[in-house]
């Protein structure tokens, strides 16, 4: 399953290099020298594009073309750098976990339209998640936001 990974760094090693400071493991789990458990999350492709619509209202910049843009870049790097930005995504992850909080065990949510082999039909996917564990990585990333902000850092998301 593809990941979106989010990890918290200093403003000052942010360039269109940063993704070598960073590997991933068989496992695709990421590492850093030094990286903590809480300085880093992680959320399924899925996941990611079933709340990009509001994730697109941050103000964001892409260091691969060294340009402003707004949400995630979905197969690079993006920052997430302003204290306006780091706001926004601090709340707008809040309300999905006080949105998630009201949903039943396992969340069942609606995928993408897909369609089956040759036929003209497709259904929607079924996307499964385990409640505690969605909230608990929701409200991670949350507090790396909240945590970039007060101690002037950034948020560097690594797209799939």
């Amino acid at each position: 399953m593809p990941m979106h990974n989010f990890v918290i760094e200093n403003r000052s090693n942010i360039s269109e290099l940063i993704y070598t400071f960073y590997s991933w493991d068989a496992n695709g789990v990421i590492h850093k020298s030094g990286l903590m458990a809480e300085e880093h999350a992680d959320l399924e492709d899925e996941f990611i594009s079933y709340i990009q619509d509001s994730l697109n209202w941050l103000n964001t910049w892409n260091p691969s073309t060294s340009k402003r843009c707004s949400g995630l870049n979905n197969y690079g790097i993006t920052v997430i750098e302003e204290k306006d930005a780091l706001s926004k995504l601090h709340q707008l992850i809040h309300a999905w976990v006080d949105v998630f909080n009201l949903a039943p065990d396992p969340i069942k949510l609606r995928g993408n339209y897909c369609f089956n082999g040759n036929e003209q039909r497709g259904n929607y996917e079924e996307l499964l998640y385990n409640r505690v564990e969605l909230i608990n990585e929701l409200n991670k990333l949350a507090n790396m936001a909240k945590d970039a902000e007060v101690n002037g850092k950034c948020i560097v998301h690594f797209g799939i």
